[in-house]
């Protein structure tokens, strides 16, 4: 055997190898285009929308606007089984609207609820169309109670369920403890997260929680800012915009998004999301600010709940204080209650410690709602070219 013959026969295997990969590139097409940089906003919304996509034939992937008691309310329903139960969102702020933000965490939720959101009345996707003059009478909570209901039996019936649970997140915590005591046979349970302790009181709470931080740090700065909002103070901040300032504090010392010393992330996840055009992500941050000063009224004091109650609440949240809805939930009453405490987290739990959120879910609220569906077993796969 010639020395070039034999190094032939040695480089076969390579020359095989690289027409079997040659075959199958062909066979798949032409690859994609090369990603042209910077990304406009349409591609980048597009691919997180069809990562995001539901794929099964059980599943259910819906978007529409809902007549709700005079205002149009845009809701979403996602899930691989529309059989699953059903998990509704609420969102907080007050205005705060989520649709746009819910890529960004709630996918791995889908696998086990079908998911529902609403941007409520007048805020986010709602706010450009709508006639803020007219509706602005009508940011009360009791109003909010009455929207959250049309927006339960909705789906509900679209669904073809009975009950559901229901999630409300910092200020959609108020009004939906309302909703569950008046109605407890719409739902599974209830399940807060930033649970308010309870009105003013609790803003008092984060005062004082923030000036023993600030002492102890020796942080003249805040120190003479809070000054100003001490109760009873003359001259500072009053209302929602004392709660804001308090915020802006909390924040800064880890009681906002545990590690992170603002909102600024979280405030521009919409960018990104598929649910809202270009106009309607630009006006997020008016819309917010707009709903947080209309929306007047607060949720239930009642210590008397006839369904499950479930907190979810970081360790650090300031926004919500801890100690206020610790406090809180040793007060009430119902059938069960739990209170579950993110170590790592502050307001946004299910943004700080995603993968430990998503077993409470499963492992805690999935069992009340007689636990996922199963699926058949599909004998012949579908083409998909």
């Amino acid at each position: 055997m010639t020395k070039r013959f034999a190094r032939l026969v040695m480089l076969a295997p390579v020359f095989t190898a690289q027409l079997v990969v040659a075959q199958v590139m062909a066979a798949q097409g032409p690859p994609p285009p090369p990603t042209v940089f910077p990304m406009s906003r349409d591609t980048i919304i597009g691919r997180i929308a069809d990562l995001r996509r539901i794929h099964t034939p059980e599943g259910i992937e819906v978007m529409e606007p809902v007549e709700v008691n005079g205002s149009t309310q845009w809701i979403s329903i996602r899930g691989l089984n529309r059989a699953n139960p059903i998990l509704l969102f609420v969102h907080g702020g007050p205005g705060s609207a989520m649709l746009a933000s819910t890529w960004a965490y709630q996918k791995p939720w889908e696998d086990f609820f079908t998911v529902v959101n609403y941007d409520q009345r007048a805020v986010g996707k709602n706010w450009s169309p709508a006639d803020t003059g007219r509706l602005r009478p009508t940011m009360t909570s009791e109003q909010h109670v009455q929207d959250a209901e049309v927006i339960v039996r909705h789906v509900l019936k679209k669904l073809g369920q009975q009950r559901l649970i229901v999630m409300g997140w910092s200020a959609g915590t108020g009004f939906t403890k309302t909703l569950v005591q008046r109605h407890p046979e719409l739902f599974h349970a209830w399940v807060g997260m930033g649970v308010g302790g309870g009105g003013t009181g609790a803003r008092d709470v984060l005062y004082e929680r923030l000036m023993e931080i600030a002492r102890a740090a020796n942080d003249t700065g805040a120190l003479r800012e809070l000054d100003t909002m001490k109760p009873g103070a003359t001259g500072g901040p009053r209302g929602i915009e004392r709660a804001l300032a308090l915020r802006k504090w909390a924040r800064i010392y880890d009681g906002g998004w545990y590690g992170r010393p603002n909102l600024d992330l979280f405030f521009k996840l919409s960018d990104w999301g598929p649910e809202y055009s270009t106009g309607e992500a630009d006006a997020l941050i008016p819309a917010t600010q707009w709903g947080a000063r209309a929306i007047t009224g607060g949720g239930t004091s009642s210590r008397s709940f006839a369904v499950p109650m479930f907190f979810l609440m970081g360790r650090y949240d300031l926004h919500t204080p801890y100690e206020s809805a610790r406090a809180y939930f040793d007060q009430i009453q119902a059938p069960r209650k739990e209170f579950i405490t993110f170590e790592r987290a502050a307001h946004f739990v299910m943004l700080e410690e995603p993968g430990r959120f998503l077993m409470t879910l499963v492992n805690e609220l999935l069992p009340l709602a007689g636990g996922a569906k199963t699926f058949p077993v599909i004998a012949t796969p579908p083409a998909r070219r």
